[in-house]
């Protein structure tokens, strides 16, 4: 039970933003005087609050017992959500997003973190794939009853964040009440590298999120444009790729083992050719297969990196890559919109459809160059290690 009550957490994480993707639509249809770009910022506003919070939650996770700041962030994380059904005015939707932040940005590097400091090995492996899966196992449940409670009302949508009430009781049943990790006075000299290898791995995730969050972000608008369904088709849509990268997690762990190096340039050469079938094929059946293929490739990278990030942490808290980590994860998400929207007028012009086939390029661009890099022969390959 104690994996159960530590998976339980990643269920609140990192869709928590994108949870009421599907009632995007129906949100700006009620605050008309907003643009769509201010609408927008109610998925990726969370991050503004996500990132200094992680930080700290990184440092303070050392020195206050992590049961305590995990009670604090799910409360965070209820009022934030919860509150934000309550708005009347879209400044005042934004504010309880930034609440929302806050909860998700203590409970983001800790649900990691503990599974660097209570597991090693192949079965730390293993749970980072289960989390991953716990992750859109959340976001399955997520998108459905938005996308559900969307077609009563847009507030209805937030009700889904009281999902933090019953993870809130797992942890309070099942995980130990153990004091934070003491790390020596004395640091190695490799702080700067160490620090730096973190950097790394952060920008990875950063690009990685940047991309992926173009779906929620986009996917209820892009279904309407393109007279695909409402909010129930969004949430459906939203559904099936969270569930890809739902079973995708759960065999990370032996697909990380057989294929080795070649995993990372096999999952990002997947999530390029899904959003060019976006990009290309706008109606619902290559919708709804590319939307597998974008999750299959999302559900690989995340575990990937955070297993990577943690992989020599040595005796420091596992929080303190990790931490690194998020504060990458939700400035990506953050910036999505700005960033693809502005490298796809670039490069195509605008529009939803533009935004994916830029992505597609700069994609398959990167998994040209990781599968050369993979050819170099190394001493240690960075990415993935036995």
């Amino acid at each position: 039970m104690l994996r159960i009550a530590v998976l339980s957490l990643s269920l609140l994480t990192v869709m928590s933003g994108a949870a009421v993707a599907p009632a995007l639509a129906d949100i700006l249809a009620f605050f008309p005087d907003a643009s769509a770009m201010l609408g927008k910022m109610v998925l990726t506003t969370p991050a503004l609050s996500i990132i200094p919070v992680a930080l700290l939650t990184g440092m303070v996770s050392t020195r206050v017992p992590r049961k305590r700041l995990i009670y604090t962030g799910i409360f965070f994380y209820i009022l934030g959500g919860f509150g934000g059904g309550m708005a009347t005015s879209i400044p005042f939707l934004l504010s309880m997003r930034v609440v929302l932040g806050i909860g998700v940005g203590i409970l983001m590097p800790l649900s990691t973190g503990l599974i660097a400091d209570l597991w090693s090995g192949y079965e730390k492996t293993k749970t980072m794939g289960y989390a991953s899966a716990s992750t859109n196992l959340g976001g399955i449940i997520a998108t459905l009853l938005s996308g559900l409670l969307a077609s009563i009302s847009w507030r209805a949508s937030f009700y889904i964040y009281l999902l933090g009430i019953p993870v809130g009781m797992l942890v309070f049943s099942f995980l130990p009440d153990r004091q934070p990790t003491k790390t020596s006075e004395k640091q190695p000299e490799n702080v700067a590298a160490t620090l730096g290898l973190y950097a790394l791995w952060g920008i990875g995730m950063f690009l990685v999120m940047a991309a992926f969050y173009t779906i929620p972000v986009n996917i209820a608008l892009y279904i309407q444009e393109k007279s695909l369904g409402d909010s129930r088709m969004a949430g459906c849509a939203m559904a099936v790729m969270t569930g890809s990268s739902f079973v995708t997690g759960l065999v990370f762990g032996r697909l990380y083992k057989r294929l080795g190096t070649w995993l990372p340039t096999l999952s990002l050469s997947g999530f390029a050719v899904s959003f060019y079938g976006l990009s290309a094929y706008p109606s619902t059946v290559p919708l709804f297969c590319f939307l597998i293929l974008n999750g299959m490739g999302f559900g690989i990278l995340v575990p990937l990196i955070m297993n990577g990030v943690t992989r020599k942490k040595g005796k420091s808290s596992g929080a303190a890559g990790t931490s690194v980590v998020t504060n990458f994860l939700f400035a990506g998400q953050f910036a999505s919109p700005l960033l693809t929207g502005g490298a796809a007028v670039l490069l195509f012009g605008p529009g939803i459809a533009n935004i994916f086939l830029t992505l597609a390029w700069g994609i398959g661009l990167v998994a040209v160059l990781v599968f050369l890099s993979t050819m170099i022969p190394s001493k240690e390959k960075s990415c993935v290690a036995p």
